[in-house]
């Protein structure tokens, strides 16, 4: 679940300034297939959520249009990788349905090229700031108001080797066939993998925008309604 709501804590003597810690809420179980909160939900849930403080507010503005941009930015080498992918199954195609030496070798080396080029784009992501794309860094995570809401985005690993996509090198060129049957069926995998984290990130920025414009919409109306406090004061 994107977003999740604490139950709201039992009154108690601890006084009206009190707030419980925000808790992470990590991946579910069933992984992807987790049902996201709906739309008219996540409104209620944000204008619930959403700090009455304009200063908070555009604090918390400002955080959740960079993670926005750390999702867009995140999202371009993703888009990337799968080109990379996909040229590495065409590849393997030729390379299988060819019988000429000099084809599968030279198919041979432009697939472990692109493979390791998964590697190189891994790194190009920590230019900017938070890296999405190596398992090492860490989550891209934001707290919303006193309610104890937790957005959390682990991140995913892009690189080729066993911690990341998994797939093994061509050691044998094309002569082994079992060996090309498991870079295909490990690259198979990591192009659903890879599009499904691609699809996170495009509806994960799509609900931050929302929430943004949420708090934008709060600051307007704390700052219309300032000026006629201070007059009636």
């Amino acid at each position: 679940m994107l977003f999740n709501k604490h139950p709201s804590p039992k009154r108690t003597r601890r006084g009206v300034d009190h707030k419980p810690s925000p808790r992470p809420i990590g991946p579910r179980p069933n992984g992807p297939d987790t049902p996201l909160m709906e739309p008219a939900a996540l409104t209620r849930a944000l204008r619930h959520a959403a700090w009455r403080d304009p200063r908070a507010e555009r604090k918390k503005f400002t955080e959740v249009y960079a993670a926005v941009r750390t999702l867009e930015r995140t999202a371009a080498y993703v888009d990337q990788a799968l080109e990379r992918l996909a040229e590495v199954a065409e590849a393997l195609r030729i390379g299988q349905s060819t019988a000429h030496d000099l084809m599968r070798g030279l198919q041979a080396a432009r697939i472990e090229e692109l493979l390791d080029s998964l590697d190189r784009l891994s790194k190009m992501a920590a230019e900017g700031g938070l890296n999405l794309l190596n398992s090492e860094s860490d989550s891209l995570y934001l707290d919303f108001g006193h309610e104890a809401f937790r957005y959390v985005l682990p991140p995913f690993d892009l690189r080729r080797g066993p911690k990341g996509l998994n797939i093994p090198q061509m050691k044998d060129g094309f002569e082994n066939s079992s060996e090309i049957q498991s870079i295909s069926q490990s690259v198979a995998l990591a192009q659903v993998r890879v599009a499904q984290f691609a699809a996170r990130l495009s509806h994960d920025a799509g609900m931050l925008v929302r929430m943004a414009k949420t708090y934008e919409a709060d600051i307007s109306v704390e700052d219309a309604e300032s000026p006629n406090l201070e007059r009636g004061d």
